[in-house]
């Protein structure tokens, strides 16, 4: 017997012979990557070796005396087959994730009396219109970003919130006074014919409570009072939010090297349909109430076309990161040890197998780029049974 070079064995096992495998391109066998699994499973080279040897012994112990580019006889045929394929390596996490509107916030009332109208869910309520009325008055939005906080009336003090009032009584149409922080006289006449046009009492007093200022528009979310309750002062009337979505997810500790602020995220609804969106802040790592590390993100829409008026709904968070494009790519599970290092795959071609070598390259969600002689687009390659 003519001893082989050791050089050209590329595998040395010993085992009994499997059964007859399918033939390349035989029905049933799966064609190209498999769905994207629920949990990323994507793994650095280095860590990956050890996994990926123990995985290829146990599953092509029928090997035996092997060369490169020397067939194997029709009983040693793999249990299954994979195509090459060519295409993007991806590494993602998923996680479950809320949608929501931005800027939620109660509404306080600062009046006594009884409610006699609140508006409906999904109303927008804009500048100088009715919020809500009390003893069939109306509480009225205007725009500004300090919160009122004591009367309107001749005589008090200057301050930033007499030139908030003065500049919505100027861009609702009532003028004659400057804007400035001094409620003059000439306020107070511009006070009154507000009043007047919004069926208030013209006494160009304007009580604690009969305005709300908002940086803008508000989009009632709920009301906390129906008509005919009794309302008091520091009692929530109101639940607004903004006109944006966000989605706010948590993803497992360990994945947070994908969640970072500016991230491409893909949220998944549940009609089937999709919204593209980015990473707008990551929190701190905490415990969730399974007692797992967890890492809170948000998540802001690109639109809101496609999310309408969801006020409150589970949604998919998808985050991706892309390990390699337009490349050559197998199963894991395809690669085989070979003889003095590397790797090694099964090319399965008319019922005949010939083993060729490979440089692995990048891992993500469970395959691996390979580059080496014979590997093209579409050719097929051994795995063992699932």
């Amino acid at each position: 017997m003519t001893q082989e070079d050791p050089d050209t064995v590329l595998l040395q096992q010993q085992a009994a012979p499997s059964s007859a495998g399918p033939e390349d391109g035989a029905p049933g066998e799966p064609q190209g990557p498999s769905r994207r699994p629920r949990l990323r499973r994507a793994v650095l080279v280095a860590l990956a070796a050890g996994l990926v040897l123990a995985t290829a012994l146990a599953g092509t112990a029928h090997l035996r005396d092997t060369a490169p580019g020397k067939p194997v006889s029709k009983e040693r045929l793999p249990p299954r087959t994979e195509q090459i394929v060519r295409g993007d390596l991806v590494t993602e996490v998923v996680a479950t994730g809320a949608v929501k509107y931005t800027g939620a916030r109660a509404v306080k009332n600062h009046l006594t009396g009884i409610i006699t109208w609140v508006p409906s869910p999904n109303s927008v309520i804009s500048q100088g219109k009715r919020l809500y009325s009390i003893d069939n008055k109306p509480v009225l939005l205007l725009r500004g970003d300090l919160p009122a906080w004591r009367e309107f009336k001749r005589g008090m003090p200057d301050g930033e919130d007499v030139r908030m009032l003065e500049q919505n009584l100027a861009e609702l149409g009532y003028t004659g006074f400057t804007v400035d922080d001094e409620f003059s006289p000439n306020t107070e006449a511009a006070v009154k014919r507000w009043q007047k046009n919004n069926g208030l009492p013209s006494n160009g007093r304007i009580e604690l409570g009969r305005v709300v200022f908002a940086p803008g528009s508000v989009r009632i979310q709920s009301a906390e009072v129906r008509a005919g309750d009794p309302v008091a002062p520091a009692q929530d009337a109101l639940q607004v939010t903004g006109f944006q979505h966000r989605v706010s997810a948590q993803i497992p500790a360990k994945e947070q090297d994908l969640a970072v602020k500016g991230a491409k995220a893909r949220i998944e609804l549940p009609n089937g349909k999709h919204v593209e969106g980015t990473v707008s802040s990551v929190g701190a790592e905490k415990t969730d109430e399974d007692n797992k590390k967890v890492v809170p993100i948000t998540v802001q829409p690109e639109s809101s076309r496609l999310l309408g008026d969801v006020q409150s709904a589970d949604v998919v968070v998808v985050l991706r990161r892309t390990e390699a494009k337009d490349v050559l790519f197998v199963p894991v599970t395809a690669l085989l040890p070979a003889q003095g290092g590397g790797f090694a795959v099964q090319l399965v071609k008319g019922g005949k197998v010939t083993v060729a070598k490979v440089k692995a390259g990048a891992f993500a969600d469970g395959r691996v780029e390979v580059t080496g002689p014979g590997i093209a687009e579409g050719a097929r390659v051994g795995v063992p049974q699932l």
